[in-house]
């Protein structure tokens, strides 16, 4: 049964005659937006073109760290770490230093010293956790338009990432609050083994500070892949994670992409767990009846384009008597025809099946259409309240 279709799509097409159409500044080779709850995507651009992703790669080689590696651990330097090549935290061959400062060396200073460490501590060897990383994107977060070589995103031909698939990667490593906290950091200080002074790390990422609600999180260049960045804003209770691959213009472009999209788009709650969605009848209701509301809340990023639907099932086959919390279907939310969640539907009340007593027929009927007017008054109720 499809609810809200009327309600959302008037409320939300009202607009659509009178909206302007934003014009977005991007200079990018491909880019997308999408919102970090849900993962929609609210701007894309050659989104899917498998290209090189230079040092934004160690938001995976981070992720990993912080998910299979214990940050306490002190990390022994190799040889084969301090003598990598590029961006470098300048770490020492012998030196020993936790992981978690080897992390804030790793997007801060974009160390691909710090990376090889890190693929070594926590994969066992560099080539190890290089397979990690490209087992974590196929079997954990379904990519297919992903391939790793190294874990710092130095130059290799068959070393690259979609920009979408970039930002899927972010969008699950930001759920760990560490990370999230270490992508946030400006600067940091760090002790430096064997010497009389500290580290002091400077995060490259230069909207942190500058653009209203950065939380982070990653640079990165090559010639071989031109200027990359994946920025993420916090506004209003919405999160959006924009990535740019090959931008010459990448910070002025982010700035412009996320200020135009948190001003076209809002969180709504599409649905929550108090709401009445359908109901379950027994013979039309004269043998019993109760409201039905989902299991959990969905809000989500919408435009005053967007034509928002949701479905809800009864299942044919239900079995009495129902009790307050069962399950007793399913149901779906569409966003323009695209489904982006699902749901369980659960009982509100109990149903026990009580058999009509000879005569009352006319007083059964009366309850009946009592309780469907009653249903229909608290769907109605809670659209009013929104």
């Amino acid at each position: 049964m499809r609810f809200f279709t009327k309600v959302f799509s008037i409320f939300f097409a009202a607009a659509v005659l009178f909206a302007a159409v934003p014009v977005y500044a991007d200079s990018s080779q491909a880019a997308v937006v999408i919102e970090q709850n849900s993962g929609r995507v609210l701007y894309a651009k050659n989104s899917d073109w498998e290209l090189p992703m230079a040092s934004t790669t160690k938001i995976m080689t981070a992720y990993l760290a912080v998910k299979y590696g214990n940050l306490s651990d002190v990390v022994e330097v190799s040889e084969n770490a301090a003598e990598v090549e590029g961006s470098s935290m300048y770490l020492e061959k012998g030196e020993h230093i936790t992981l978690e400062n080897l992390l804030y060396g790793l997007m801060l200073q974009s160390g691909n010293d710090a990376a090889v460490a890190i693929a070594e501590a926590v994969g066992g060897s560099n080539q190890r956790f290089v397979e990690m990383m490209n087992e974590t994107a196929v079997q954990d977060l379904g990519l297919s338009h992903t391939h790793f070589d190294n874990p710092n995103g130095l130059p290799s031909d068959t070393h690259y990432t979609t920009a979408h698939e970039l930002a899927l990667i972010t969008r699950e490593a930001l759920k760990d609050p560490k990370l999230a906290e270490i992508v946030a950091t400006k600067n940091k200080t760090v002790p430096w083994e064997g010497k009389d002074y500290n580290r002091e790390m400077t995060n490259h990422n230069k909207l942190l500070g500058v653009l209203d609600g950065c939380v982070g999180v990653k640079t990165g260049y090559t010639k071989a892949a031109g200027r990359c960045l994946i920025s993420a804003v916090s506004r209003g209770g919405m999160e959006l994670i924009c990535v740019t691959l090959n931008d010459p213009d990448d910070w002025n472009d982010h700035k412009s992409l996320h200020n135009q999209l948190f001003e076209k788009y809002h969180i709504e709650d599409i649905l929550s767990e108090d709401q009445i969605v359908d109901k379950v009848t027994v013979g039309a209701g004269i043998l019993g009846y109760t409201g039905v509301h989902p299991d959990k809340t969905y809000a989500f990023p919408v435009c005053d384009e967007d034509k928002i639907e949701v479905d809800t099932d009864i299942e044919e086959n239900l079995h009495f008597p129902i009790s307050e919390g069962d399950t007793v279907g399913h149901g779906k939310v569409l966003v323009n025809d695209e489904e982006y969640g699902s749901f369980n539907l659960i009982a509100a009340g109990n149903i026990d099946l009580v058999k009509p007593q000879k005569g009352s027929i006319w007083k059964d009927i009366k309850q009946s259409a009592g309780y469907i007017f009653s249903f229909w008054k608290d769907i109605v109720k809670s659209e009013l309240s929104k």
